[in-house]
């Protein structure tokens, strides 16, 4: 295997945030051993771990979600023990762990190793994570953005297989892009290329979790799509029937692509947010196809499980607003890898250059 190991990291480094200034992972040349993915939500509820081979096939998975959000040290502790468990002895008996891929549902600094801040959890900011993991396996590390990594995926191993511009957006608690050219990520300058749930979409909208107000992620996130909801049937008696029905009793179980269903079944509260999504959605991502010109855009996230119902009138928005040669080879898709593919990302993210 031909590496350039990240240099040693004092335990200060952990504490202070200060990280080495260059990050250089040379290609993964080995023929035997594994990669470890690690996936860490937005709010830290939700964390996996994944074992997979040198063929990005993923062996063995534990996921532990939390009922409270938790803090940094808590959600790393939980992930050591995961790690303990996919990479036990009996586990790697081809072979050692020779890289680590994160996906980070945050504003990540992918070139510094550095989770800049989780919207939805605290004791991130600055964290120095590649050197936590990297000196936890003792191997090198690779974090980027949780839409980053599933757009690499997607591209890939999913349905952006084959196409040389794809943007990718994570519909789920939040809203992220990711911005696949060539095989690669495009990052920006300061690492927050494809942060497309804080464009501002509608003047004097709903609060964003980031502070601001009409932001898409305020609109189109699945928090959002769920919670307007909730909300507004608190005045239709019929609505709110028919969503206990539908989660039995469980109404803050209630998923984006039950309010689309609704929605497609005349439900008039669920019409309105559902149209609000397609229009405010349509014109964030007609924007960016003017940008960037991609030939695909892939829809992913919990949002995207609404399947047609979300794509197509979505397809119809964008072709109406843009440019005719802007949308002349442009094909909007559910993403294929579904619910797993932050996690693949991450794997995928351990697999690639840096």
């Amino acid at each position: 295997m031909s590496r350039q190991h990240s240099s040693n990291v004092s335990t200060g480094a952990l504490v202070t945030g200060q990280v080495n200034p260059q990050r250089i992972t040379e290609k993964l040349l080995a023929t035997h051993g594994h990669v470890v993915g690690i996936e860490i939500s937005s709010s830290g509820l939700r964390q996996s771990v994944a074992l997979a081979n040198l063929d990005g096939e993923i062996l063995l998975r534990v996921s532990r979600p939390l009922e409270v959000v938790p803090d940094s040290t808590t959600v790393l502790q939980q992930i050591d023990a995961m790690i303990a468990e996919v990479t036990s002895p009996e586990r790697l008996v081809d072979g050692r762990i020779l890289r680590v891929g994160v996906a980070v549902g945050g504003l990540v600094d992918a070139s510094q190793g550095l989770v800049r801040t989780l919207y939805h959890a605290q004791g991130w900011d600055n964290y120095p994570l590649q050197d936590y993991f990297t000196e936890r396996l003792d191997a090198p590390c690779i974090i980027d953005n949780n839409a980053n990594a599933a757009a690499l995926a997607e591209y890939h191993r999913g349905s952006g297989v084959r196409e040389r511009v794809v943007l990718y957006v994570g519909l789920g608690r939040g809203i992220g892009g990711g911005m696949v050219i060539n095989g690669k990520v495009y990052h920006g300058v300061t690492s927050v290329a494809g942060e497309i749930g804080h464009i501002l979409v509608k003047e004097g909208g709903p609060r964003c979790s980031c502070g601001g107000y009409g932001h898409l992620e305020a609109i189109a996130s699945a928090r959002a799509i769920t919670g307007a909801m909730i909300e507004h049937s608190a005045e239709d008696a019929q609505a709110r029937s028919i969503m206990e029905r539908m989660t039995d009793g469980h109404i803050e179980r209630l998923t984006p692509a039950q309010v689309f269903h609704l929605a497609a079944e005349g439900n008039q509260v669920a019409r309105h947010i559902v149209n609000d999504v397609h229009t405010y959605l349509g014109i964030a991502l007609a924007n960016i196809v003017h940008v960037i010109n991609p030939s695909m855009i892939i829809l992913g996230g919990s949002v995207a499980q609404a399947g047609d119902l979300l794509v197509q009138p979505l397809e119809q928005q964008i072709q109406k607003l843009c440019l005719p040669e802007a949308r002349r080879e442009l094909r909007v898709v559910q993403g294929s890898l579904g619910v797993d593919a932050n996690l693949m990302g991450a794997v995928t993210l351990a697999l690639q250059d840096l």
